[in-house]
């Protein structure tokens, strides 16, 4: 018995939201900061005792903001290049769901984080492994969400 993998070039639908996914993210994390930043004073109203929490947290903004801004260009090639091909392939011979989206880009950035880990720099793939685990599924489950809504959408056009 043999099993053929289809191959087939993709669509501009696939690379659109390939490369959607992880600005829309990244905008989506920065609107959250920007929402706590305006209920930040109303909370410490309502929880005096978690004022010192709430300021620390103010602190942290700034650094939280600059990751999710600066995660598509600095996680955005090897997303791209690694996880952009292990969903085509996917693609190709599985319906596309969510989790398994996330998933995929989980153990995608697994493998590529351990070859940066041991071939070229290992703080580094420290790094890549820390938040690549938390971007490389968030971005999997964005792109999968928007590829089945627009082309479920499409072909009911």
């Amino acid at each position: 018995m043999t099993t053929f993998i289809k191959f087939t070039v993709p669509d501009n639908r696939f690379i659109g939201f390939l490369l959607l996914a992880p600005i829309a993210t990244s905008l989506c994390l920065l609107a959250l900061t920007f929402v706590f930043l305006a209920v930040q004073p109303t909370l410490v109203l309502l929880f005096p005792s978690a004022k010192e929490g709430l300021d620390e947290a103010i602190m942290v903004l700034p650094v939280m903001q600059q990751i999710a801004g600066m995660s598509p260009i600095f996680g955005g090639l090897q997303y791209l290049l690694f996880g952009g091909v292990a969903l085509w392939i996917y693609q190709q011979n599985n319906p596309i769901t969510p989790w398994a989206c996330a998933l995929l880009l989980f153990a995608v950035n697994g493998a590529v984080t351990a070859a940066i880990y041991l071939f070229v720099d290992q703080e580094f793939g420290v790094l890549c492994l820390t938040l690549g685990s938390f971007f490389a599924p968030l971005w999997g489950l964005v792109f999968a969400l928007f590829y089945k809504r627009f082309t479920r959408q499409g072909a009911n056009l």
